[in-house]
C-alpha cells in the first residue's frame, strides 16, 4: 500500500476495534487509530502493531465522534498529506434507555456517533474517490439486534445507518464498496476465543 494511503478505524481500542486493528494490519493497511477518550490503550495498540509490521504506519487520532462535525473539521484533524481509502465506523455509544425516558442531549451523541459522523466520513471518501484512482471502501457496524427496547437511542441510531447501507447498496458504484457488517455478541461468551475466531473469519470476507 502506498505510504499516503490510510484506513481510518473508529472506536480501535474498544473489543472489536482491536480485533479489526489487527485485521487490517495483516492486510497490510496503514491505519488511523481513532479514540475519544481510550488514549492510554489507543497509543498501546499503535505501538504493538508498529512493532509487528514495521513497513505500515499506524496513527493515534482523537475526535469527539459525540459532536457535529463538519467535513472540513474531520480532514484537518487528519495528518497531512493522508489519502482516506478506507473507513470503518466502529465506534459506538451504548447504554440503556427507553422510548419513555431517553435524554435529548444523550440521543443527540448518539445520532452523531452512529449517523451523522459517519455519513459525513463517508463523504470524505467520496470526495476523494472523485480525484484520485484508487479502490476505496467503507464498512458500517452497526448491531445484530437493532429492535432492543432496553437501548432505545442506540437501536434507533444505529437503525438509521442500517437503512442508509441499505440504501447504498443498490447503487452500482466502481471502485468503491459500501458494506453493512452486524456482528453478533462475541465478548463476554464461555468460548470467546471461538468467538473471536469466527468473527475474524466473517470480517475478512469483507476486505478482499
Amino acid at each position: 500500500m502506498p505510504k499516503d494511503e490510510f484506513v481510518l478505524l473508529t472506536g480501535s481500542a474498544s473489543k472489536l476495534g482491536k480485533h479489526i486493528a489487527e485485521l487490517l494490519a495483516e492486510q497490510k493497511y496503514n491505519i488511523l487509530l481513532h479514540y475519544f477518550k481510550s488514549k492510554k490503550e489507543t497509543d498501546r495498540l499503535s505501538k504493538s502493531l508498529n512493532n509487528k509490521f514495521k513497513k505500515q504506519k499506524f496513527f493515534p487520532l482523537y475526535i469527539d465522534l459525540s459532536k457535529v462535525n463538519s467535513k472540513n473539521i474531520l480532514k484537518n484533524l487528519m495528518p497531512k498529506k493522508t489519502n482516506l481509502i478506507g473507513v470503518i465506523n466502529n465506534a459506538s455509544l451504548y447504554f440503556e434507555d427507553t422510548i419513555d425516558n431517553f435524554k435529548f442531549e444523550n440521543y443527540q451523541k448518539n445520532i452523531n456517533i452512529h449517523y451523522r459522523n459517519p455519513l459525513t466520513l463517508t463523504s470524505i471518501i467520496f470526495e476523494n474517490y472523485k480525484t484520485i484512482k484508487s479502490n476505496y471502501f467503507i464498512i458500517n457496524m452497526t448491531d445484530n439486534d437493532l429492535d432492543n427496547k432496553n437501548y432505545y437511542s442506540y437501536s434507533k441510531t444505529k437503525s438509521m445507518l442500517s437503512e442508509y447501507c441499505s440504501e447504498v447498496s443498490e447503487i452500482n458504484l466502481d471502485r468503491i464498496k459500501i458494506l453493512e457488517f452486524k456482528p453478533k455478541k462475541i465478548l463476554p461468551a464461555k468460548d470467546s476465543s471461538k468467538n473471536i475466531a469466527l468473527f475474524k473469519q466473517e470480517f475478512i470476507k469483507l476486505l478482499k
